[in-house]
């Protein structure tokens, strides 16, 4: 991901022409407060700590099974051709959780592992280990651990400036759609991208080699069980698209429009069914402002931390920093959508957007 001038430009003159109720001295000193008091818990209990994260992640790897091998007998039964619709509707259905999973995974691995370095933790050479595979068990789902690691840091140090490096306060339309394209997690059509670098790196390669025998080896699995047009519509169709579709969704509307600083910069999808849907689950990002607030803590205490937070907030702040049951997350995609598709048009035209 690059920073685009014309976008910061756009990002500080949309915040210096529209009111917003910022956190007051006193709203921060309460949530740093209680988030000292979570961090203090989570650095006295590491063994627990460590076990919530490992059946975190024994979960994730154990669902993707069942999703590939199990879920389509659903429809089909193993080594029998199917109907066609009955194919189709397996190979959506278990495209569709397979490639959630592996963006569930993936957003965990390179955001905690990779980036804070906090999935496990201790000492010994066990948990150092154990950190090490966690920080990579990204590249199945095609992540670049590396790649991801500083540009993530850059983003919490430099936030909403230049030198932010995952600058997300002002994306415009053309960027993001451009995104859709199919094949568009590994073919550069936009550089609105964080998972992986741009170029075809050593760390970028070993990913692609993981990440293919990973699927590969599941997609010669479900072929036998399932058959060839099983296998096309599930892993070609499906999941190099739907996962990575939902994680452009949530990083256009993390920040989109927000102030240009860490303690007021981000939204929070919450914990109802488009947070965990774009979030990819509680160890994803559904509470992405709490972790701007917090940057320390691991993803189950952000989530006990959002309650604290909206607990703080007046109603004003609440409709900036959150979204509303069920229509408030195509709503609020849709209000940025315009927004930017009319600033831009008015840069391309040289007039002043809105």
């Amino acid at each position: 991901m690059q920073v685009h001038q014309e976008e910061l430009a756009h990002a500080r003159a949309y915040e210096a022409s529209h009111a917003f109720e910022s956190l007051t001295e006193d709203q921060l000193r309460a949530i740093r407060a209680r988030g000292r008091e979570l961090f203090a818990w989570f650095k006295g209990h590491p063994h627990l700590h460590n076990t919530i994260n490992f059946l975190t992640l024994t979960f994730l790897l154990v669902a993707d099974g069942v999703a590939i091998l199990l879920l389509p007998r659903i429809w089909l039964t193993p080594g029998e051709p199917g109907s066609l619709p009955a194919v189709l509707a397996a190979a959506t259905v278990a495209g569709c959780v397979h490639s959630y999973l592996l963006y569930s995974l993936t957003v965990f691995s390179m955001h905690e592992g990779a980036a804070h370095n906090i999935v496990f933790v201790g000492k010994g050479a066990l948990v150092r280990a154990a950190q090490a595979i966690a920080s990579h068990a990204g590249r199945i789902g095609g992540g670049d651990p590396h790649a991801y690691a500083g540009t993530h840091m850059a983003h919490h140090a430099k936030f909403g400036t230049e030198d932010d490096a995952e600058f997300l306060n002002s994306v415009f339309f053309r960027r993001y759609v451009l995104t859709f394209l199919p094949l568009a997690a590994f073919v550069n059509f936009s550089d609105f991208i964080v998972h992986r670098a741009m170029t075809y790196t050593r760390s970028r390669v070993l990913s692609a080699a993981l990440a293919t025998l990973y699927q590969g080896t599941y997609a010669w699995l479900a072929y036998q069980a399932f058959g060839g047009w099983f296998v096309l519509v599930a892993f070609l169709v499906f999941t190099p698209h739907f996962g990575f579709y939902l994680d452009r969704v949530r990083q256009f509307t993390e920040h989109n429009l927000m102030p240009l600083d860490n303690a007021n910069g981000s939204r929070s999808f919450g914990l109802g069914f488009w947070g965990m849907l774009v979030g990819g689950g509680p160890w994803g990002s559904p509470c992405h402002w709490e972790h701007h607030l917090v940057p320390s803590l691991p993803w189950y205490q952000q989530l006990i931390l959002h309650r604290h937070v909206v607990s703080v907030l007046t109603p004003t702040q609440r409709q900036q920093f959150l979204i509303t049951p069920v229509i408030g997350f195509p709503r609020l995609w849709w209000q940025i959508v315009r927004h930017m598709r009319a600033a831009e048009s008015a840069r391309m035209h040289g007039t002043t957007g809105s």
